[in-house]
């Protein structure tokens, strides 16, 4: 099932990062900004459409998890495309093809340009829709 209240990554370069904190697992990538008014636009520079901002999700009571392959261009050839994960997105399955999961988990797919984060956890929330940076490493150490 695909999860659509998260803020959309940047497809080009999300850049995600992660961070455990005892038994959660955050991610902060660089989110697609819904008013970009696009390249040959015209727009002013100064446009809130070029700002730059970061989400915050996590993954609570997470058992494991794996971070880099498969990227975009390999996602096709992968077991979680054939489960229904597609690019640039967020998912939650009742199953893993490749994480063991404990009773109670829910198995968590996203995926990025350059990997893709699978995590198996009980939980997922959105700790912050907008960190205003373009560094996902400074937004995980200034959301709280």
């Amino acid at each position: 099932m695909e999860l659509v209240e998260i803020p959309q990554m940047e497809t080009g370069a999300p850049l995600p990062e992660i961070k455990i904190i005892g038994a959660k697992l955050r991610c902060a990538y660089i989110c697609s900004n819904p008013d970009f008014p696009g390249w040959d636009s015209g727009a002013d520079s100064n446009h809130p459409g070029f700002d730059e901002y970061c989400a915050v999700i996590e993954f609570r009571d997470f058992s494991s998890y794996k971070f880099g392959a498969p990227n975009d261009e390999a996602l096709y050839n992968h077991p979680l495309y054939k489960l229904g994960a597609d690019y640039y997105g967020f998912y939650k399955f009742e199953k893993s093809p490749e994480l063991k999961l404990q009773n109670d988990d829910w198995f968590w797919v996203a995926t990025f340009h350059d990997e893709t984060l699978q995590v198996a956890a009980r939980s997922f929330s959105i700790v912050s829709s907008r960190v205003n940076t373009n560094s996902p490493k400074k937004a995980l150490e200034v959301v709280k």
